[in-house]
């Protein structure tokens, strides 16, 4: 009895009771309580599948923070160099 809830899905275990309707008796709370846990299954992969790409996106934002990072010191540099050329220039002129 067990093996056959555990081989059907949600609607199919959702289908059965609602077919014969035994309220009260042991397969029904059997049945209550395989969907409660295949919903809690779901859940549990969803969280974890979740986890696993924020994890992905938080390693991505890390390297294009390094590298705006970088970016900004050589935009930095090259401003320095830009504005000492334009000084040297006006000096010598």
């Amino acid at each position: 009895m067990l093996n056959s809830i555990h081989d059907k899905t949600k609607g199919q275990i959702l289908d059965e009771m609602a077919s014969s309707p035994r309220t009260g008796e042991r397969i029904n709370e059997v049945e209550k309580a395989a969907i409660s846990v295949k919903c809690s299954e779901d859940i549990v992969n969803a969280l974890t599948s979740l986890e696993a790409q924020l994890k992905l996106n938080s390693d991505s934002s890390d390297r294009v923070g390094n590298k705006i990072f970088w970016l900004n010191i050589v935009l930095a540099i090259a401003t320095a160099v830009g504005a000492a050329a334009t000084v040297f220039i006006a000096i010598k002129t």
